[in-house]
Order: structure tokens, then sequence, then C-alpha cells
């Protein structure tokens, strides 16, 4: 038998080897790496050549031959228009992977014509945003293509900065830009204020099932042939909180209000709070620092009702049973700890003013809908599909320390009663499987805020 130290040594000797030789193959593989780029790069530049193309224009059209390989790659579809190409490439070119690896994300590929950036238009998503935001207020939501028949009315109503992300399968991007298009033709409010950021999987159907609106359907036309349904994509989860983390880095502005797409603000919101945080100073040094946030009495209304201009109009129709609370059938603790008697009972509020009323300390499962600064934690991305996927941030926002105002006036509405008949079959499943994960999230909140004496529950 070997003595001990003569092991040791055999022991070392190994190791060593099969580092050096681990070393050896790393190198090999930069080297290999490195000239196979090279090859690529070559052969583009003589074909950039070939074109007669030279300097920085060459190299342009070096560009464009990458963008031309990853439209192919992304089955982004034949060009229909000049407007509707160019959104195309710039998809191409400015799509990134998201955190999980399943999806590409686009932010910002079209901006509204009346807003100020703040910084600099291009693909990256910048980590200091809010150093560059402006004074402001945007609403942040999230649609599929059967939802984006929302947006007209919601863009009129709100008369300031909107960011949208839109989800789409690869073979439907096609007739989501050629949407884009066409609603910034048809509205104003759109072409000027609206920010659109794009979202689609990488392992979709790719074939395209949805026609793209012709260039010359009328404006009431636009959405007629497309199917309003939701939830329903062809096995792949709808990404809530990527999209809505995706269109709250896309907004330019220090304030935000998260809504659904089928939700409706308040006549004069955006206006009215402008003016408020003026007068409270909301825009001043410590903006990143302070904790509050604003809530919305959230409520709604039947189907075939019109939508409140003003408090006064609400309180009236929740008197005739045409307004309701949000989720009164379906979740009323969801929402009732806004405390709907209180804030009914101030109906004095002035037209164009709005005021704090009242704080609410947060309860489980509260999920208001808010106005909040840009330095908000963000949503977490394993929430997708139903259940789970505000009340997750807005319990954070409570373990965080963040304090609840309730707004006299403000209001926002769902235009249709919430029913158990009106959400689609798995519905319940996927509530139950994002239940699970809000127990573990719960938890995650322990170890993220070890300082805090809140807890969700």
């Amino acid at each position: 038998m070997f003595p001990r130290f003569l092991s040791s040594i055999v022991s070392w000797r190994s190791v060593s080897i099969l580092a050096f030789i681990a070393c050896v193959l790393q190198v090999t593989n930069l080297v290999l790496s490195w000239q196979l780029r090279q090859k690529e790069r070559v052969s583009l530049e003589a074909a950039a050549s070939g074109a007669e193309i030279s300097g920085s224009i060459g190299r342009l059209g070096i560009r464009r031959q990458h963008a031309a390989v990853r439209r192919k790659d992304y089955h982004l579809g034949k060009k229909l228009s000049d407007d509707h190409e160019a959104i195309l490439s710039r998809i191409a070119r400015w799509s990134v992977l998201d955190g999980s690896g399943e999806f590409r994300i686009s932010v910002g590929i079209l901006r509204g014509t009346g807003l100020d950036m703040g910084y600099e238009e291009g693909p990256d998503i910048r980590e200091d945003q809010f150093d560059h935001a402006l004074p402001g207020l945007t609403v942040v939501t999230q649609s599929s293509l059967g939802q984006l028949h929302h947006l007209p009315y919601l863009a009129e109503q709100w008369q300031g900065p909107i960011s949208v992300a839109v989800f789409a399968l690869s073979g439907e991007v096609q007739a989501v830009v050629q949407a884009f298009n066409l609603m910034r033709k048809c509205h104003k409010s759109i072409k000027e204020n609206v920010t659109f950021s794009l979202i689609f999987p990488l392992n979709s159907p790719t074939s395209p099932h949805i026609t793209p609106t012709a260039s010359a359907t009328p404006c009431d036309k636009l959405f007629s042939d497309i199917s309003p349904g939701n939830y329903d994509f062809k096995g792949v989860q709808y990404p809530n909180n990527l999209l809505r983390n995706i269109a709250k880095k896309a907004a330019t502005t220090e304030l935000l209000l998260v809504l659904d797409m089928d939700m409706v603000p308040s006549q004069g919101l955006h206006e009215a709070f402008l003016k408020y945080a003026r007068v409270t100073n909301i825009f001043g040094e410590n903006l990143g620092e302070d904790k509050t946030v604003w809530v919305l009495p959230a409520y709604e209304i039947k189907e075939d009702s019109e939508i409140p201009k003003t408090k006064l109009e609400l309180l009236k129709m929740r008197d005739k049973g045409t307004a309701r609370p949000f989720y009164q059938e379906l979740c009323l603790k969801c929402q009732k700890y806004t405390d709907y008697p209180t804030w009914e009972k101030n109906a004095k509020a002035k037209p164009g003013q709005i005021d704090t009323l009242y704080e609410v300390l947060w309860q489980d499962p509260w999920e208001p809908f808010y106005i909040s600064r840009l330095s908000i934690p963000s949503y977490d991305e394993r929430f997708r599909q139903y259940g789970f996927n505000r009340i997750s941030q807005v319990c954070e926002l409570h373990v965080a320390g963040y304090q609840f105002m309730v707004l006299d006036s403000a209001f926002v509405v769902h235009r249709g009663f919430k029913t158990a008949t009106s959400f689609h079959s798995s519905k319940d499943v996927e509530q139950e499987r994002n239940r699970i994960l809000f127990r573990q999230f719960k938890g995650e909140l322990k170890e993220k805020y070890p300082e805090s004496s809140r807890r969700c529950y």
C-alpha cells in the first residue's frame, strides 16, 4: 500500500492534470467561437461590399441583415405598409429575452407623438429609469389583442400618457402591429399619448391564425372580427405581471396608475391629480423616499350603462342598483377594506379637485387600484393566468411600509357586473395553483424585509 503522503501527491497531481485539461478546452472553445463570429462578420461585410455599400452605410446594411434573420426566426410576418414594416423592424432589432427566458420583450417600440421621453429611445431597459422620469402621471396597463378594443375609450377618458404592454402569440404579432397602426390613425388620443410594448413567447404556434385587419377598415370596425376571449393562448400562460412590469418600464413619468385594460378612471382624474400633486409637493426632492399610494375606490356598472362622469353620478347609479362595489358578487372582501360606506357618505367633493379622505391599513386579501410612485416594488412575474397577481404586489407594499390613502372624489369603473359565469373554465384551477405560490411568496417577504413587523395576513 502507498504511504499516506504518496496518495496525497497522486491525488493532487490528478486534480492538477484535470484542471489543466479543462482550461485548455475552455480556451479552445473561446477561440473557435471567436473565429466563428469573425467568419460571420466577414461574410456579412463581403455581402455589404458586393452591394457597393461602404463605411457607416455598410454597417447599417449588416445590421439590417441581422434584423432580417431575427425577423424570420421570430415569425414576424410580411410587410403590410411602411409604418407596419418600421415597427416589425424595431421588434426584430430590439427584442430581448425576459428573466425566465420564455418570452421576447420589446419595450416602447411605438411611442405617443405628444410624449416627452425623459431619456434616449432604444432597446435597452434602463436601470436608472427613476432618475430620468418626468413630473407627470401615466396609466400603466396590459392587454392581449382580444382586449385592445377597450383602449380607445380609455385613452379618450384619460387624456394623458398611457403605457400598454400587449401579449401575442408569435403568429399574432403581424395582426397586433397592424392594430397599433390603425388605432393610431383612427384615434388622436392614442397617437399622441399611448406607448406600446410587445411581449411574445418563444414556444408558441407560429402560423398566423389571426388575419391582420385590412388597412381600409372603418375605424368603428377595427376589432369586429377579433374574438374578445381572454386567458386562452394555446397552452401558453398569460404573463400578467411580466406585462405590467414591462409597461411600467416604458413609462416616463414619476407617477403611475396601474389598471386593467377594461377599467376606466373617472373623468378629469389625470388633470385633477396633477393639480393635487403640485399643491402637495408630491413632485418634490424626496419623491423616491415617500411611501404613499393613493387608492381609487373601484366599482362595476351594468353593461348597458353610461360611465359616470362624477362621484355624484356614480352614487345615484349605486342607489338605482346599476352600480356596485367591484367584485361584490365574486370576492367582496377583496375590495371591502376600501370602506365604501365611509367614502360614499362624503359627497361634497368639488368637480376638478381631489384630496385624501382617510387612510386604510391593509388587510388580507385587499387588492385596491391606486396611484403610486414609479419606485414601487415590481410585480412578481411568477404569477400568471388568473389569481393573486395583483394582491401579491399590494401585499408587498404593506410589508415594505407603504400607507394607503383613499382619495375623496376619484374612482375607477368596470363596465359590466362580474359574475361567476363571466370567467374562463380553468379559472379555479389557476387560482388554486397561484394560491400555493402566494403562500410561498408571503414567506419570502419575511426574508426580503427582515426589519418589518408587518405581515400579509
